[in-house]
């Protein structure tokens, strides 16, 4: 995803330049501006910014936010994109969260939402929620710390109207904040501090946070929460962190969220940001073409294969512009977003896509908290996601479309001759002949085949790349042997894919252990960052102890003593240069 297309002269690509025109030769009637046609007496949700919100099960959920005047919200709402209509969302719950902005927190997972912190006013807040939208109830997963009280109580229902006595008004209080005592769960693990403005997802039943204000401090911390065991755990990420940062756009697809800009108590961010939710892995992606200028307060969409933002405020103005990243050239384009009724600058904006079209609601524009509603078209057709991936997933542990079967560490496995000798040269071989006699099998043999020298574990990752080309949770571990099995099997994209995982984590622990498998398996490209590494660190005590190992290798030893020689010998020539050129300039004057 993050692999550049190859450039020309100019420094543009032909990839890019087509996405450029694709963009420009939409046809205006599909890339326009219309205001949400509402039916005759349908409910409008009031004025507000910073509100949550999530698209779930073919409707917009909203919660909360600012009311301007009438301060921190905790109203519900939702919008059915079938029928057009907003309706307050009846929660059957006797609590429900309190009052504050969250700026687009909620999170949707099946049939859940989950809601964390935010701000009510006077309190920053880090309680956790989760509203089930088939029971239609709020659970407390976790109150806000240091005893600041963030539920609201559902009134009980009065039967008879001015007519109950205040101890009885008294008891059902009573019995509703008993009843919210059983309703919340035990949380145990590094809670996160309270915060607002921040990144959150769910991700492989993980609610992943990051970053936000905290009333004093910008943060770019990261924790994760477990929905199944209710364990909070501090994330020591990887990679590229972003700074320390709070309300920046996001938007998360399959495997990544990506973060755009934000604040940091000083300056308005303009950079751009992926992190691996599988690994933890950050990665500051090319902010090449028209890149939005440095923002907060603004929104992020991901539709097809581009993710576009929309408003924010750069510190003097409440933006309208939109921008479009092309996730296959990583090229931005801006979007001509002045056709059909075109909404006012904003900041602070529920903004969510469903279908082919970015609907967006309310905000602020600099003076007025707003509640219009708008969307603009994205493509003339929706077109839905290739599911050939996903297909091919499946077909890989489909036995009865099997016609070959394998057996690695006395475990069967099943798969496809056709498919996996188009993707393998070496299985071509031994499934259609070219091997020797004793290794090839005929097309018409039904006895299993043996496979050697690998785990079961590590072969069906073999085989998930060669019905997908791509492998999922690669661990440190699973990258070397998978380093080790695509030299035997000769599959060199899967070759290039774990020596860029095996970078990343190249530490003076087992940069030894790096160099030495990315010599004995081709890994060129590794071997080259290995070497660099520990010419780096050939201080360090640890790379010191390991070199002994290089024993077995004794060509690398060479190798690593001959750079170093080069390189003190370049650095001492280099300062002898700049030595003669010094005294040069200093005779002459």
């Amino acid at each position: 995803m993050f692999q550049h297309a190859p450039s020309d002269v100019d420094g543009i690509s032909p990839a890019e330049t087509l996405s450029q025109l694709s963009l420009l030769t939409e046809d205006k009637q599909h890339l326009m501006w219309s205001r949400v046609q509402l039916p005759p007496g349908s409910v409008i949700p009031p004025r507000r910014s910073g509100a949550a919100s999530v698209v779930v099960k073919g409707k917009l959920y909203m919660f909360g936010g600012y009311g301007g005047g009438t301060g921190r919200l905790d109203d519900f709402y939702s919008f059915s994109f079938d029928t057009n209509k907003w309706e307050k969302v009846e929660v059957l719950s006797d609590i429900k969260p309190g009052c504050r902005e969250n700026n687009g927190v909620v999170i949707g997972d099946s049939s859940r939402m989950y809601l964390f912190g935010g701000y009510n006013g006077s309190t920053w807040l880090n309680d956790l929620w989760m509203f089930d939208i088939d029971t239609q109830k709020w659970t407390c997963i976790q109150e806000s710390s240091e005893g600041i009280s963030t539920s609201a109580v559902v009134a009980a229902p009065n039967n008879n109207p001015g007519q109950e006595s205040e101890s009885s008004s008294n008891s059902a209080l009573v019995q509703a904040l008993q009843r919210m005592a059983t309703q919340r769960t035990v949380v145990v693990g590094v809670v996160p501090t309270h915060r607002f403005g921040y990144v959150s997802v769910v991700h492989n039943n993980k609610f992943v946070l990051f970053g936000g204000f905290d009333g004093v401090r910008w943060l770019n911390d990261m924790y994760e929460f477990d929905l199944q065991t209710n364990v909070w755990k501090r994330i020591a990420a990887r990679g590229n962190l972003p700074s320390v940062r709070s309300c920046p756009a996001w938007a998360k697809d399959d495997r990544y969220v990506y973060i755009h800009g934000g604040y940091d108590g000083v300056e308005r961010k303009a950079d751009f940001f992926a992190c691996d939710l599988s690994t933890y892995t950050w990665t500051e992606l090319p902010c090449k073409g028209t890149a939005p200028s440095p923002r907060y307060f603004h929104s992020c969409c991901i539709h097809g294969n581009k993710l576009y933002t929309y408003g924010g405020y750069n510190g003097t103005d409440r933006l309208a512009d939109m921008l479009a990243y092309d996730f296959e050239t990583n090229h931005w384009t801006e979007v001509d977003c002045s056709n059909g009724e075109r909404p006012s600058g904003r900041s602070s904006l529920v903004a969510q896509v469903y279908e082919n079209c970015l609907y967006i609601f309310g905000g602020y524009n600099g003076s007025t908290v707003l509640n219009d509603f708008y969307k603009f078209r994205l493509k003339p057709v929706n077109v839905p996601s290739s599911a050939l991936v996903t297909d091919l997933r499946q077909l890989m542990m489909r036995e009865d479309l099997s016609d070959v079967t394998f057996v690695v560490e006395g475990r069967e496995v099943h798969a496809n001759r056709s498919l996996l000798a188009v993707r393998s040269a070496y299985f071509e071989a031994m499934l259609f002949g070219g091997m020797s006699e004793s290794v090839r099998v005929d097309r018409d043999q039904q006895a299993p085949i043996e496979i050697h020298d690998i785990s079961h574990s590590v072969f069906l990752k073999v085989l998930e790349y060669l019905y997908t080309d791509t492998v999922s949770e690669v661990t440190w571990d699973m990258g070397m042997a998978l380093l080790i099995a695509s030299e035997q099997f000769m599959l060199d994209r899967l070759k290039a894919l774990c020596q860029d995982r095996l970078r990343r984590d190249i530490a003076v622990e087992n940069v030894i252990g790096v160099l030495i498998a990315s010599h004995r398996y081709n890994a060129r490209g590794l071997k080259t960052i290995a070497l660099e590494y520990i010419l780096r660190n050939l201080d360090s005590p640890i790379v010191e102890e390991g070199l002994n190992d290089l024993k077995s290798e004794p060509s690398l030893l060479v190798e690593i003593i001959t750079r170093s020689v080069s390189t003190r010998m370049a650095g001492m020539l280099g300062s002898d240069s700049a030595t003669m050129h010094g005294g040069s300039e200093w005779s002459e004057r």
